[in-house]
């Protein structure tokens, strides 16, 4: 049987020493020629890169569908043994594998690891300056919130295909198409615009995997697949999807390809697990299909736009908010849709967003919030986040993709039960910003309390490249 290598958490306490080793690895790839395949310049603009003329499988990440995850999966599992091979030949320990950073445990975890914030060496391959402020910050750097670092929304999605289930919206492998699920959205999106901050390398996808952080972010996103997964959740069974392949370079800078189908199981297809994943839930029994049954294809739910904004919002770094007027004809079935025993679905659109650049900054998403809220006020209408990652590329394509203006949908209809909502003529949605937590601030929600004071009193027009909303929509999927 082949060795299984163990990605374990980088806060671990044993952790240094693979970090250690990973700034060596990042080193030897640094040192590169950049026309090399397994150099560092060359790996990271696969992901992403504005140099031209483009080389042989630069720019080729996929988002905004259901190959997001996948893709990702072998991009890293490829890299991973390039800096293994890397680390092997520096006298390292053979069975290296990459840490994962999963700042959804909150605290010291929610904050970027010592080793990527020490510039006190200038060759520290790991410290990058293209970062927020605060998250170098070598004594008290800042934290990712709660809101913005959390999975628990992600691992609720029961389906991976669909824009607000769990792994996005069925599409042929285009760069950047317009349905992103809901780990694409939160946490994955969110944290890179985050950690980036305006001008930043991770609010790119032209620089985000210049920064060595990147690769222990979509380690950690990789591991939530593993744990939806483990839960239950299962994967995509078309074969549009099963049998797409993808093509990488190996530890020797040859192309290599893999199927989807291929990479489903990390052990035994990959030989790599994580070091906290929950017991795989049981498979339930099939049903047997009585005899001469005949099949019908799923049928696909189609939503039913049952209310929706009137007049267009900006969003320029402080808070906003537009009423949502639900027609009166479909009152009754929005109240009878969020009940829990109703097989349908209220999903909440926010559509048309359009700008000229990723402002990196980060928005809750509240349902008639009222007045001055707590923290515990705030997370109780909390349905979702907005980031604007990647709103560059939606807007200016490669190759013959068409530009399209982004579009983020949540599911709502447990937060509206919740809310008591009922048969109401309108309801009001809030967009505030989330920023990073700073030490002084203390263990609190990205935007409770003072937080919140802040964004309102510093936040003023033309803080931020504007972001413009065309339409907030509710709709009922059957």
């Amino acid at each position: 049987m082949a060795e299984v290598f163990v990605r374990r958490n980088a806060w671990d306490p044993e952790a240094g020493e693979i970090l250690r080793w990973y700034a060596t690895g990042v080193g030897a790839m640094k040192e590169r020629d950049p026309e090399n395949p397994t150099s560092w310049t060359y790996q990271a603009a696969m992901h992403g890169s504005s140099v031209e003329p483009a080389q042989p499988l630069w720019n080729e990440c996929k988002h905004g569908s259901w190959h997001f995850l996948v893709w990702h999966r072998m991009y890293l599992y490829y890299f991973e043994q390039i800096v293994r091979q890397a680390v092997v030949e520096a006298g390292g320990p053979e069975d290296w594998a990459l840490p994962y950073w999963n700042y959804g445990l909150g605290g010291e975890q929610a904050t970027i690891p010592a080793p990527f914030r020490s510039p006190a060496e200038e060759s520290n391959p790991l410290f990058v300056e293209q970062r927020a402020p605060g998250i170098n910050d070598e004594e008290e750097p800042s934290q990712i919130a709660p809101e913005i670092g959390s999975d628990a929304a992600a691992l609720e999605r029961p389906q991976f295909a669909g824009q607000f289930e769990f792994g996005g919206g069925e599409a042929q492998p285009e760069f950047f198409f317009g349905e992103a699920g809901i780990v694409e959205q939160t946490p994955h999106g969110v944290v890179h615009s985050t950690i980036g901050g305006p001008g930043g390398w991770m609010s790119s996808f032209q620089t985000a995997a210049q920064d060595p952080i990147f690769w222990l972010h979509h380690a950690n996103i990789d591991r939530i697949w593993a744990t939806w997964n483990a839960n239950g959740g299962a994967d995509p069974e078309a074969g549009e999807w099963l049998d797409q392949e993808f093509e990488f370079f190996d530890v020797n800078g040859g192309t290599v390809r893999l199927k989807c189908s291929e990479t489903l199981q990390t052990i035994p297809d990959l030989n790599y697990t994580y070091d906290s994943l929950p017991e795989p839930a049981p498979e339930p029994e099939p049903e047997p299909e009585p005899e001469g049954a005949v099949v019908e294809p799923a049928e696909v739910p189609q939503p039913k736009v049952v209310g929706a904004s009137e007049e267009q919002v900006t969003l320029v770094g402080n808070e906003a908010a537009v009423p949502v007027e639900i027609d009166p004809r479909a009152r009754q079935e929005v109240s009878e849709a969020t009940r829990s025993d109703d097989p349908r679905r209220v999903v909440l659109n926010v559509e048309d967003i359009e700008a000229e650049v990723n402002p990196a900054s980060v928005y809750g998403i509240y349902v008639n919030l009222p007045e001055n809220p707590d923290g515990k006020t705030l997370e109780a209408h909390h349905a979702g986040n907005l980031s604007f990652f990647g709103i560059e590329q939606a807007r200016s394509p490669k190759g013959e993709e068409k530009a399209h203006p982004l579009r983020v949908s949540v599911e709502v209809g447990q937060l509206l039960d919740r809310l008591g909502i009922g048969e109401d003529e309108e309801i009001k949605v809030s967009f505030l910003p989330i920023n990073l937590i700073r030490p002084e601030e203390g263990p609190k929600h990205g935007i409770a309390g003072s937080r919140r004071g802040v964004a309102a009193e510093t936040a003023t027009e033309g803080e931020d490249p504007p972001v413009q909303i065309g339409r907030v929509s509710l709709s009922v999927t059957k």
